[in-house]
């Protein structure tokens, strides 16, 4: 046993790596920036965290979700590391003030990069010793970035700022082009590049056509019913998860619907019943799954053409974590890829840019996503010249990965071939549990999961028991 797997064993019990870990962890001890395109499940926190208990200093860790620095600040504490702080929005200013002058005292920071980037946040961290500057999920660099959340365009100028002896950028999912750009805006210097295969060969890809949005709920309902294990189901509306929920309870299946618009206390007490096995299905908006990490989900199920691969990836590989035979499957019906298209389109044009620098301040409370993207790009310190330019590569960047995805939904051939050879994968050979129409004979061959159904009660009244006010 050499030195890597000594320590590996020591630190968190395990005997051996799992593929890649051990180049990128090494990297990390090294000092050298890296890449790591790991799948789903593979182990990629360990490649920072084993790193970051070796070496002294703080390691920082850049996540897009507080629901992801919540799971990551628990495993580290259950498995006894102590010296773990989250910097975010839900600490009152003091507290916030507080963590951020005893920031020497702790081991890992969890941080989003809104936060991140703030001056105060910045001059602290600037102050101290940082071993690693890990950006997890990274591939929302180029997706999250110019859409919505401009504050990740300006992550290359925090680490500049920092100077960390090492940054390791992972995620599950990214073809050539968007690690190109992950590489670029972070400004790796001469990075290890670990890029393993995005396939999931346990994963069913499934396509169904339906005739009519009618007919995909009755389709949809009874592929459920017929897999009866967990599931999570995709929409791109809230109204849309909400009746689909519903349906499934009038069917007798357990069943909830989870979105941003809830209250997230209750967006809590969903996700947890799900995990527990109390809840057999979760109709959600983009808004639930990154981050959920349940072993046992059979299928998951799109009712729309997905945004792009990268997404639907990301989607799919909530299913079958456990290894053992699951599905995903997109039900399609007429005038769904035109309307991906159309949402595809839907960025500030220059107009509306120029309009927003030329009085930011007449429209900071309009209830308007390209508003408040503009908004946020202001608040970032982009010039009007620079968020023309992104915004225009962005909106070439989704009509292509708009195409790509009507190309694989419509593709007649192996959908599995053509999915790997997006992302620069080798490719596989076709069988029957491989991909095409999600019918009889692939459900059967899904693995079954246990499901724990809760009787129906009031979800308040459980929320209550959960947290024992009651």
């Amino acid at each position: 046993m050499d030195k890597l797997e000594t320590l590996l064993e020591q630190h968190f019990g395990f005997t051996s790596f799992r593929p890649g870990q051990k180049e990128l962890v090494q990297a990390v001890l090294d000092g050298r920036d890296a890449l790591g395109i790991l799948p789903t499940g593979s182990g990629k926190t360990l490649c920072y965290q084993l790193p970051a208990l070796v070496l002294d200093g703080l390691c920082v860790v850049v996540e897009p979700l507080l629901a992801l620095m919540d799971d990551q600040v628990a495993r580290l504490q259950n498995a006894g590391q102590k010296q773990v702080v989250t910097l975010s929005s839900r600490l009152t200013p003091p507290d916030f003030q507080w963590l951020l002058h005893h920031l020497n005292q702790a081991k890992f920071l969890f941080v989003a990069p809104e936060t991140l980037m703030r001056p105060d946040v910045l001059n602290a961290l600037a102050a101290l010793s940082i071993n690693c500057f890990v950006i997890d999920e990274a591939h929302c660099i180029a997706q999250w970035g110019p859409d919505f959340r401009p504050a990740y365009l300006r992550l290359g100028e925090a680490i500049k700022r920092l100077h960390p002896r090492s940054c390791l950028a992972l995620t599950a999912t990214a073809p050539k082009r968007v690690q190109d750009a992950i590489v670029s805006e972070l400004q790796l210097q001469a990075p290890e590049m670990v890029i393993a295969s995005v396939d999931r060969p346990n994963i069913f890809l499934g396509v169904n056509q339906v005739a009519n949005p009618a007919e995909k709920q009755v389709s949809g309902i009874e592929l459920i019913q017929a897999v009866n294990a967990a599931t999570i189901v995709y929409f791109d509306t809230k109204a849309q998860a909400e009746t689909w929920a519903k349906a499934l309870q009038q069917k007798g299946v357990a069943a909830d619907f989870y979105h941003a618009g809830l209250p997230s206390q209750q967006r809590e007490l969903i996700q947890r019943r799900f995990m527990a096995g109390e809840l057999q299905v979760i109709c959600a908006t983009s808004a639930f799954g990154m981050g959920i990490d349940k072993a046992d989900v059979r299928l998951v199920m799109y009712t729309y053409a997905p945004e792009s691969l990268e997404a639907y990836s990301q989607g799919i590989g909530r299913a079958g974590r456990d290894g053992e035979n699951s599905a995903s499957v997109v039900l399609l019906a007429p005038g769904d890829l035109s309307r991906q298209a159309h949402f595809a389109q839907s960025l500030p044009d220059p107009q509306l840019i120029k309009t927003i620098y030329a009085h930011p301040d007449a429209y900071t409370d309009f209830d308007d996503p390209q508003i408040a993207l503009l908004q946020a790009y202001v608040q970032s310190g982009f010039s009007q010249a620079q968020v023309q330019q992104l915004l225009a590569q962005r909106a070439d960047e989704k009509m292509t990965s708009a195409q790509a995805v009507a190309t694989y939904l419509t593709n007649p051939g192996c959908k599995r071939a053509l999915w790997l050879r997006y992302f620069d994968a080798p490719t596989t050979e076709h069988h029957e549990q491989c991909c095409g129409e999600l019918l009889g004979p692939q459900i059967a061959a899904l693995a079954k999961s246990s499901l724990r159904v809760a009787p129906d009660s009031d979800w308040q009244v459980d929320f209550a028991r959960l947290f024992n006010e009651v």
